[in-house]
């Protein structure tokens, strides 16, 4: 199988995970199931309709750059509205996000509207709801049945995502701790070949006791980063 990693990512990311491998034992072996260990890491947060709450953002690209506090109102699948305030309290800027597409409203004198598609400071829009429900990037469920899944000598779990009618090729990497007895997801690569090329590299940490979903996570790209660490959070979850 043909790779492509992008070049300029290699030595981070191999660096990342040989420190990785000498902090503690992966809880995967190349005699793990990969289906089984792919629905482990896409377990936290799927029962979650919708997260309200505040966060704190730091944010470096050419979208927004800086560290802010902000409150947050995301609805599944696809709704995200977050409004970045000052340390007064007052309103900054209003990020609204609708499928892969965002508007940036700020209420200064001169009320600037900013719009964009596809990311927003370097994470793409397709999971930009998900990161703030609790979710962990995962293929579309649609093509589950199509991925092809296997353990590799790292034991990271490889998903590969053919290009069919959904667009390019793309890779899922997971690597994963032990956590509530089971692995868990603490850093995911992802790529995606063709003219559209792209890579992000997420890690998650602080696992929520009742959701698993991840309270403070990273995303970081050639295009820039974005971190988040929740501070209070809501949240309503499908029966």
């Amino acid at each position: 199988m043909k790779k492509f990693i992008d070049p300029r990512l290699g030595f981070p990311l191999g660096l990342s995970l040989l420190l990785g491998a000498c902090s503690h034992a992966p809880p995967v072996n190349r005699e793990t199931d990969p289906k089984i260990l792919l629905a482990q890491a896409c377990k936290p947060g799927q029962t979650i309709r919708s997260t309200q709450g505040s966060v704190w953002l730091k944010a470096r690209s050419k979208d927004a750059s800086g560290q802010f506090p902000a409150t947050v109102a995301a609805q599944a699948p696809d709704r995200l509205k977050l409004e970045v305030t000052n340390l007064l309290g007052g309103t900054e800027a209003i990020i609204t996000v609708q499928g892969v597409r965002y508007t940036i409203e700020v209420p200064d004198q001169k009320k600037r509207t900013e719009k964009g598609y596809d990311t927003w400071g370097g994470i793409p829009l397709r999971w930009a709801t998900d990161l703030f429900l609790g979710k962990i990037p995962c293929p579309p469920s649609a093509l589950m049945t199509t991925v092809q899944t296997s353990i590799t000598s790292e034991n990271e779990l490889l998903v590969v995502v053919p290009a069919g009618v959904q667009g390019n090729a793309e890779r899922f990497v997971y690597r994963f701790r032990t956590w509530g007895g089971a692995p868990w997801a603490e850093s995911l690569h992802w790529e995606r070949a063709g003219a559209l090329s792209a890579a992000v590299d997420f890690t998650f940490d602080s696992p929520d006791n009742k959701t698993g979903s991840p309270m403070k996570w990273e995303a970081t790209s050639l295009q820039g980063e974005v971190k988040a660490r929740w501070k209070d959070r809501e949240v309503n979850s499908q029966k």
